[in-house]
């Protein structure tokens, strides 16, 4: 994944450089790798710890940035944070009303979804490691809550960073104006690629 990793820092280099200067964490360290691991019970895909590897998250110190659709993206301390709290929840069992064929819709509150980005409202993307037949170990896969939907994203990490540096080259995110004003490098999609709103965007609309 490191050609996809340094296509994305050039790009916010040239375009967004507030938000490798400031919202860009350092990478993690393998102890907090492994403690993600530990609590979760499960084996980490490797080009998720590569993604860990390049950059543990974003801060909203210096600047309030965002990365893969808009969103916020979590270090691993947020990750266990919400990992946990979603653990009060797992005597609840609340299934999707829609979800493409390789998400598992039985419950939302999945133990085995680790939540890793956020839009700051309903909706979010997950490291899938309990998909369907279907699906494949390590998927990314976007979670709305308000309407209850699941969206296959990308069949692993290393797909959701390539498409994530292609996005970027052919122009499919900008600067929001909002965010300009307070002196804020954050990033918006494309109508086109926007998964926040699913139903209208070209790519990730269903029926």
């Amino acid at each position: 994944m490191k050609s996809s990793f340094d296509k994305i820092e050039n790009w916010l280099n040239e375009n967004a450089e507030k938000i490798t200067e400031f919202s860009l964490l350092e990478p993690a360290s393998e102890n907090e790798i492994n403690k993600l691991e530990k609590a979760i019970n499960k084996t980490l895909p490797k080009d998720f710890k590569e993604l860990y590897l390049w950059h543990n998250g974003l801060c909203d110190d210096g600047n309030v940035g965002s990365l893969f659709f808009g969103m916020d993206f979590y270090p691993i301390e947020r990750i266990l944070e919400e990992y946990h709290s979603k653990e009060k929840f797992s005597s609840e069992n609340i299934s999707l009303k829609k979800a493409d064929k390789e998400i598992d819709k039985s419950n939302i509150y999945n133990s085995d979804w680790v939540k890793f980005a956020f839009d700051g409202s309903h909706t979010s993307l997950y490291l899938d490691l309990r998909p369907t037949n279907e699906g494949k170990y390590g998927q990314i896969i976007f979670i709305d809550d308000e309407y209850e939907t699941g969206i296959l994203v990308a069949n692993s990490t290393s797909q959701l960073v390539s498409d994530f540096a292609k996005d970027l080259e052919d122009n499919l995110y900008h600067l929001s104006e909002d965010a300009l004003q307070d002196e804020n490098h954050y990033l918006e999609t494309d109508q086109s690629i926007d998964i926040v709103n699913w139903q209208s965007s070209e790519r990730w609309k269903r029926q």
